[in-house]
């Protein structure tokens, strides 16, 4: 899934999600009409929550290297 973020000096317009990034461009040629020149876009790839939850490790980041205390 994808997002398409539109900056325009403080505002910021977040329009989707779509299935491509296809869709996301196709739909940003309608979206300068009613933005300024020096408006600035990006298309964001969403995450699925459960497939970055299931990929970390948690003993890794549980595991912490620290260095002894200086004396």
């Amino acid at each position: 899934m994808y997002l398409l973020i539109v900056k325009d000096y403080l505002s910021h317009r977040y329009i989707g999600p779509y299935l491509t990034t296809k869709e996301a461009s196709e739909d940003l040629q309608r979206i300068p009409l009613s933005c300024t020149n020096k408006a600035k876009w990006q298309i964001h790839r969403l995450e699925d929550p459960k497939k970055n939850y299931l990929s970390t490790n948690k003993s890794s980041t549980l595991n912490v290297n620290f260095l002894p205390k200086a004396s």
